[in-house]
């Protein structure tokens, strides 16, 4: 394929420029298990983690050359290949925070130029198209409100970082048993509020019924909202939901 640029949320070359010579699955009509990566003007960059994590391979292996995997909160694991010979930073046990340098892009192993194999795979060892999680649609981490939060973003077709801003809020719509009962946001509250310990939600079923407007004004009698069980920017519920307030 073509290098194609990549605006990426969640970065894994220092320098922040990414752009991609291959794609998941499809080079030279073989089975390719991550993407590879390149800096601008097909430079090399330092590697970096794309998540807080545990290190537990930093090594040489004749396929992969000086590689490091990193595993993650949710047990998914990155990893970040063919790096150069001496240039690795960490050591299996360490623990890394998100952007902390591993190594140097580099030419080890099967490589046929300088660039970074990204790849993640799942907890059970299968791998995943890792340009979502490039791209911040899909998260490394089991922090429920990040996850929340990453869903409305794609509800409502803003950018995808889990980090609530008024951008966010701006997009927000009014859900009630009435209006926007069946948005595919409702899935995302209810799930939400499940895990605040509002179990009165009932299941996620991405309907906003009875048992959701119920749960909707135990959170607002609890954040000293208006309580109506009707999510509005007005009565101040999606801004305590997204802790804008």
């Amino acid at each position: 394929m073509s290098i194609k640029f990549i605006d990426v949320k969640e970065a894994v070359l220092k320098k922040g420029k990414h752009y991609m010579t291959s794609d998941y699955k499809t080079r030279n009509k073989r089975n390719h298990n991550g993407i590879d990566l390149i800096g601008e003007n097909r430079t090399t960059d330092d590697v970096i983690a794309i998540e807080d994590g545990e290190v537990i391979t930093s090594k040489y292996s004749q396929t992969a050359g000086y590689y490091v995997e990193i595993k993650h909160q949710n047990n998914y694991i990155s990893r970040y290949l063919h790096l150069k010979k001496g240039s690795l930073k960490v050591k299996v046990g360490d623990i890394v925070t998100k952007g902390t340098i591993l190594g140097y892009m580099g030419n080890t192993g099967n490589s046929n130029g300088a660039h970074l194999h990204f790849a993640i795979y799942d907890n059970k060892r299968v791998f995943q198209d890792p340009l979502p999680y490039l791209l911040g649609t899909k998260i490394l981490t089991n922090d429920p409100f990040k996850e929340f939060v990453s869903n409305v973003e794609a509800s409502f077709q803003t950018k995808v970082d889990g980090i609530p801003d008024f951008e966010t809020l701006d997009k927000t719509i009014t859900v009630s048993a009435r209006i926007n009962r069946k948005h595919p946001v409702v899935k995302h509250l209810q799930k939400y509020l499940a895990y605040l310990g509002y179990t009165e939600v009932g299941p996620v079923d991405g309907i906003a019924g009875p048992k959701f407007t119920q749960a909707i004004k135990h959170f607002q009698t609890d954040n000293n909202c208006v309580v109506d069980g009707i999510l509005t920017k007005k009565n101040k519920t999606w801004q305590t939901l997204l802790k804008l307030l």
